[in-house]
């Protein structure tokens, strides 16, 4: 267990998933043909390190990433650009911002800093005006709920080529959205879609869960995002939300690469607050776990959660071909990652195993050589004749 994330495990998945999607999408990009991408933090603080360096925090975490990207690059003689736009309105965490990152603004290099002392919403003007025609990756993470209005921060959130993950604060937001005090409800309307979003709220759901999902459709109507998903994030030591983490693109390749990140994140998760129990249980018995983390069973736990969207999406799959007949992987797979958590690697097995029960073709077997699995190219249609029950 990492001791300075002691008692936040949740903190640590959250920036588990920036760093990783960070650095394999700035590779991407830049390696792509991108000579420029913009990061934007949109709530940078510092708040609650438990580090001198900051090393704990999400706009360190971003600064370290992006440089050793930068450095690679250079180092390889293809001089690219990287930007970053760090946002914090109050005035001593600012300063403590700017002290922390000014030191790494290398414009001579192509590696540049800015950093704004104001509300968020204020400085769009500017960060569209730094992003210029650059890729950006713009991060919200607030405290709360507010100071992010979605229509207020239009401008860069429509930005092409550019993509999106804002922090929901599912716990907070859980604990209010059912208020009818005027002034909370209010509260809520920059970001739930204006006035009257209660009545927009899906009555099927929680409250949490209601809330989350017009934050959802609002966030992708207003970026004009092809996708909108949500990676949440539970509570150390309860088994309820705590963050929720959604993300906003019009790309499928980065639907796959943030399936796959937030795969590894929540696995990695899942054991940290196993521990964090065990410790507790240690604590208040003074007698350890008989079986390692690893080793207990979770009710619920992200493995099973996985498994059931396994299962879901190959009943999606089998129904969505009864309608299309054939459709090429690329769009399928694009089409399952949007709607289940698994990864690029579940969808294909789903197709093989409907190929081994004879529901659909498998023409990767047909090549030569034979390919164990369908790629991009290959064209999932359901077979002519139905198999035998």
């Amino acid at each position: 267990m990492n001791d300075i994330y002691d008692g936040r495990e949740q903190t640590l998945a959250k920036h588990c998933i920036l760093e990783k999607y960070l650095e394999k999408l700035t590779f991407k990009l830049l390696g792509g043909g991108y000579r420029v991408l913009t990061y934007v933090d949109g709530f940078s603080g510092p708040w609650e390190s438990e580090t001198s360096d900051y090393s704990d925090t999400s706009f360190m975490i971003a600064i370290r990433i992006l440089e050793s990207v930068h450095k690679k690059f250079q180092n390889d003689g293809d001089r690219r650009q990287i930007r970053c736009f760090l946002v914090e309105k109050d005035p001593n965490s600012y300063q403590k911002l700017s002290d922390a990152v000014l030191p790494h603004n290398d414009p001579a290099n192509g590696f540049y800093v800015r950093t704004y002392c104001g509300n968020f919403e204020d400085a769009i003007p500017e960060i569209r005006k730094f992003v210029g025609t650059s890729f950006a990756l713009t991060f919200i993470d607030p405290t709360g709920w507010t100071g992010y209005s979605l229509k207020k921060i239009e401008p860069i959130l429509r930005h092409e080529p550019s993509e999106t993950i804002v922090n929901f604060m599912f716990d907070h937001v859980s604990r209010f959205v059912g208020s009818d005090d005027p002034a909370i409800v209010a509260s809520f309307d920059p970001i739930l879609g204006g006035p009257n979003w209660k009545e927009r709220l899906d009555k099927n759901l929680a409250p949490g869960r209601a809330a989350e999902k017009l934050f959802k459709e609002n966030l992708k109507s207003v970026g004009q995002f092809k996708h909108v998903l949500s990676t949440v994030i539970e509570k150390t030591a309860a088994k309820r939300p705590h963050f929720a983490l959604a993300y906003g693109t019009r790309n499928p390749e980065g639907l796959k690469v943030f399936r796959d990140v937030e795969f590894q994140a929540l696995r990695a998760h899942e054991g940290r607050r196993l521990e964090a129990k065990q410790s507790l249980i240690k604590e208040r018995t003074g007698q350890g776990a008989l079986f390692g983390a690893t080793e207990l069973p979770v009710a619920g736990s992200f493995e099973e959660v996985v498994a059931d969207n396994r299962k879901a999406a190959k009943l999606w799959v089998e129904q969505q071909l009864g309608n299309l007949k054939a459709i090429e992987f690329s769009v399928l797979c694009e089409m399952v990652l949007a709607s289940f958590v698994i990864r690029e690697t579940d969808v294909k097995d789903i197709c093989v195993d409907l190929a081994n029960r004879g529901i659909i073709f498998a023409p990767w077997r047909n090549e030569t050589p034979k390919k164990p699995k369908p790629s991009r190219h290959h064209i999932i249609e359901l077979a002519k004749e139905k198999p035998l029950a």
